[in-house]
C-alpha cells in the first residue's frame, strides 16, 4: 500500500512579460525565476512521490562531547549525508553528518512513537541577515511524536517505552521492538500512481470477531499485492470500517469498493439499504462474497462436499489418461467413462446448487435496482474481465471454480475468493492460486475505481470530497510556519 499525497493546487502560472527597454529590478527578477520554481514543483508534485534519494542513514552515537553534562545520555542518532526530494519537489541536501538528541518522553499509560524528520527550509523566508549576493537552501532535523505532514520526509521513527530508557540498534530489522530505531517506513522518490483505491468493509453483528479480522486481513492482502502487479493502482493505506448508518454516509461516499460477507446481507434492513442505493448512485461498488466454506450456509457443505468429490474424480481421471496401456485395456476404458459421467452429474449439482444461491443474490441485487449478469455474459471489453488482466472466463481457485456476477456497481462472488489474496494458515495455497486470485481482485478494484472516476467526473463538485478518508485533503503548500518554526529560524 501507499501514502495518500495530494495533487498540486489548482493554481494558475504568471510569468514575466518581457519587451525591449524594460527595466529588470529585483521583484521581476524574482518573478522570473519564481515562475520556475512554480513549474518544477507543480510538475513534480503531478508525476512523483516524494523520499529519500540515498544516504540519510540514522545510527546511534555517542553524545558529543561539546555538549552539557546533563544532555550526555544514550538518546543520541547521526544523520548521515544525503539527498531527499519532499512533496513539493524541493531537493534537500544534508552536506555531512549531523548529531541529534531524541527529547522526547512516553508517559507512564502508554509508549509514544516519535518520528524523526527532515524538512526543506527556503532560504528567503528566514529571518536572518544577509552580507552576501548569495544564498544557500538549507534544511531542519526535527523529532514529532505525530505523523510526518506533507513537507516532512521521515527518517527513522521510534517506539519509546516510559521510563529512563537508551536508544539501541534492532536486531531485527524488520521488527524493531521498544527504543529501537525502525527504518522501515523510509520512503524512496518514485512515480506517482495512477490512483490509490479506498477499500472499506462492514461492521456489522453477523460476523464474529475472528471471521471480523479475517476479511480485514484478505482486503489488506490484496491491497498490498497492487504495488508490485499493477503498480499504475496502489491500495490506500486504511481499510475503512462502517456500519451503513446515515450518519456515516459523507464518509462512506469516499470509498471507491465497499466489501460485505453473504450473511451480513441477510440482515440489513431498510435504512442500510437506502445507505447503499446512495452508495451506488454516487459511483461506489459493492463486493459481497459467498463463501461456500462458511457453514451458515444451507446449501454450503453440500456445495463443499461435492466440489471437493469432482476435484477427487479430477485426480482419477488424469491418473487413468496417464497409464500407457489406457488405448488397449477395455476395463480401464470402462472405469473412465463411468468416472466422466459421475463427474458429469456431479457438475451439474454443483451448477444446479450455485444457482440456487445465485438466485438469492438476484433478489438482493433487484432490491438495490440492479441486474446481476455471470462474468461469462458480460461484454468482452467489460473492465471486470479486461483490466487490467485478461479473463475469458471465471478463475478456478484450489481446483474451485469461483463464480462472479456483475452489474450496476454490485460484485458478487461466489466461492472463498478473499480467502486467496494471501496466506492461510489453515490451508496450503499455491502461488499460481494465489496470483489468480489477486489478478481477478485487482481487476475488481480497478472497476471499483474506474466506475467512482466516471460517475464523479460527471457531477458537480459536493463538499464531501475534499477531504480524503485516511488522509484529510490540504493545501498543496506548505503549511504556515508554527511560533517554533519562527524560533528556529532565527537560530539558523
Amino acid at each position: 500500500m501507499t501514502n495518500h499525497f495530494p495533487p498540486p493546487s489548482i493554481q494558475q502560472f504568471e510569468r514575466l512579460h518581457v519587451t525591449d527597454g524594460l527595466l529588470i529590478d529585483a521583484q521581476r527578477w524574482q518573478l522570473a525565476h519564481q515562475y520556475h520554481r512554480q513549474y518544477r514543483r507543480t510538475y513534480y508534485q503531478s508525476l512523483h512521490q516524494p523520499g529519500i534519494v540515498f544516504g540519510l542513514g540514522v545510527h546511534i552515537v555517542p553524545a558529543p562531547a561539546d555538549v552539557v553534562a546533563k544532555y550526555r545520555d544514550e538518546r543520541w542518532v547521526e544523520i548521515q549525508p544525503g539527498i531527499a526530494i519532499d512533496l513539493f519537489g524541493n531537493f534537500i541536501v544534508v552536506p555531512e553528518p549531523m548529531s541529534y538528541r531524541i527529547s522526547s518522553e512516553a508517559t507512564p499509560e502508554k509508549p509514544l512513537m516519535v518520528y524523526l524528520v527532515v524538512k526543506f527550509r527556503d532560504p528567503e523566508e528566514l529571518r536572518t541577515r544577509r552580507t552576501t549576493d548569495r544564498i544557500i537552501e538549507t534544511f531542519r532535523i526535527d523529532e514529532k511524536t505525530s505523523p510526518p505532514t506533507e513537507g516532512d520526509v521521515e527518517l527513522c521513527r521510534i517506539l519509546l517505552k516510559a521510563g529512563k530508557f537508551k536508544l539501541e540498534v534492532p536486531v531485527h530489522v524488520f521488527s524493531p521492538s521498544y527504543n529501537q530505531l525502525d527504518l522501515r517506513y523510509r520512503l524512496q522518490p518514485q512515480a506517482r500512481p495512477q490512483a490509490v483505491v479506498q477499500v472499506a468493509m462492514y461492521k456489522g453483528l453477523a460476523v464474529d470477531n475472528n471471521e471480523h479480522e479475517r476479511i480485514l486481513a484478505n482486503l489488506s492482502y490484496l491491497l498490498q499485492s497492487t504495488s508490485g502487479l499493477y503498480p499504475a493502482l496502489q491500495g490506500g493505506d486504511e481499510i475503512g470500517q462502517f456500519s451503513l448508518q446515515f450518519a456515516e454516509l459523507q464518509n462512506i461516499l469516499e470509498y471507491d469498493l465497499f466489501f460485505m460477507a453473504d450473511r451480513q446481507v441477510h440482515v440489513l434492513g431498510e435504512s442500510e439499504f437506502e445507505v447503499l442505493r446512495q452508495y451506488l448512485k454516487a459511483g461506489g461498488t459493492l463486493l459481497v462474497e459467498a463463501s461456500s466454506d462458511l457453514k451458515h450456509w444451507r446449501q454450503g457443505n453440500a456445495i463443499k462436499d461435492l466440489s471437493q468429490l469432482y476435484h477427487e474424480l479430477e485426480q482419477a481421471l488424469t491418473q487413468i489418461d496417464n497409464t500407457p496401456n489406457i488405448d488397449t485395456d477395455t476395463r480401464l476404458k470402462q472405469c473412465r467413462q463411468d468416472i466422466v459421467s459421475e463427474r458429469e452429474m456431479i457438475a451439474t449439482e454443483l451448477a444446479r446448487r450455485k444457482n440456487s444461491i445465485a438466485g438469492r443474490f438476484q433478489e438482493f441485487a433487484q432490491s438495490l435496482g440492479v441486474l446481476l449478469t455471470p462474468l461469462e455474459k458480460l461484454d468482452r471489453h467489460d473492465l471486470l474481465r479486461t483490466q487490467p488482466f485478461l479473463f475469458a472466463a471465471t478463475p478456478t481457485i484450489n481446483r474451485k471454480p469461483i463464480q462472479i456476477l456483475s452489474g450496476g456497481g454490485i460484485i458478487v462472488a461466489l466461492g472463498n475468493l478473499s480467502g486467496a489474496w494471501g496466506i492461510n494458515e489453515k490451508r496450503l495455497t499455491s502461488r499460481e492460486a494465489i496470483r489468480t486470485a489477486q489478478e481477478i481482485g485487482i481487476n475488481i478494484l480497478y472497476t471499483a475505481w474506474r466506475r467512482r472516476q466516471l460517475t464523479w467526473g460527471q457531477q458537480p463538485l459536493p463538499k464531501i470530497v475534499t477531504s480524503n478518508p485516511s488522509h484529510p485533503s490540504k493545501p498543496s503548500k506548505p503549511p504556515d510556519k508554527s511560533r517554533r518554526d519562527d524560533l528556529f529560524d532565527k537560530l539558523i
